[in-house]
């Protein structure tokens, strides 16, 4: 058997997202979710990039740094299963795995100095990045390809179904504003959690937002409040 190899980050990634609950599921489903991945002082020049700005998309390889140390469990139980249902750990994408990576598909959107704009992000703010290699369009989409189990995209519902108060709209400028209507169009809450009379919250780009559940699969959100910087 070979010996561990020893990794280090290449960048670190800033995101709008404080913590992990309300991060996306998955890379490119909230496409205003904008970040930089900002390289450490060993990458950043120029060279370690060039080239990269004759590719659209590019996979982060990254690591799940707010994760618990993984308990050992060999199955999970996905949020698309309904959060009841298990499957082993290497049939999901789920976050707590034996090396706590992740690998996401982000859209280029600028290569700057010592730093990436990207986005579509699915990550909490500070996730280290370990590798970025671009995406190529001719030998990894298969349209071929089958998920029985995940076979689209989550439920989305409709925009009239996000309810913001107007005071709310104000104090929000508008990134925020439309970064946050795109987040709440997804079921954000544990797949098993449907209590109607439970407020969430998550920080997003420094706010603290929370919302509950309307009937008919409505959300609307019910505070803001600014966070320290």
């Amino acid at each position: 058997m070979s010996e561990p190899i020893s990794v280090r980050p290449v960048a670190i990634l800033r995101t709008p997202f404080g913590e992990k609950f309300g991060v996306p599921r998955q890379s490119g489903i909230i496409p205003e979710a904008e970040g930089r991945v900002e390289f450490t002082p060993e990458f950043s020049a120029p060279d370690f990039v060039r080239g990269l700005t004759s590719f659209s998309h590019v996979w982060l390889m990254t690591g799940f740094h707010q994760n618990p140390p993984w308990t050992g469990a060999a199955t999970v139980r996905p949020p698309r299963l309904g959060g009841n249902e298990r499957v082993g750990v290497f049939a999901s994408r789920a976050p707590n795995r034996p090396n706590g990576l992740g690998l996401s598909l982000v859209r280029l959107l600028a290569v700057e100095d010592g730093a990436l704009r990207v986005a579509g992000i699915d990550a909490v703010d500070g996730t280290p990045v370990y590798d970025i290699k671009p995406y190529l369009p001719w030998c990894e989409a298969l349209p071929q390809a089958k998920a029985d189990w995940a076979p689209g995209t989550p439920f989305v519902r409709d925009e009239t179904a996000v309810t913001i108060p107007p005071e709310i709209v104000a104090a929000l400028d508008a990134a925020t504003l439309a970064l946050l209507r795109q987040m709440l169009r997804l079921d954000l809450q544990p797949a098993y959690q449907n209590n109607p009379d439970r407020t969430y919250g998550m920080t997003l780009a420094g706010w603290n937002i929370t919302w509950r559940a309307l009937p008919d699969n409505g959300v609307a959100v019910t505070g803001v409040t600014r966070l320290s910087p």
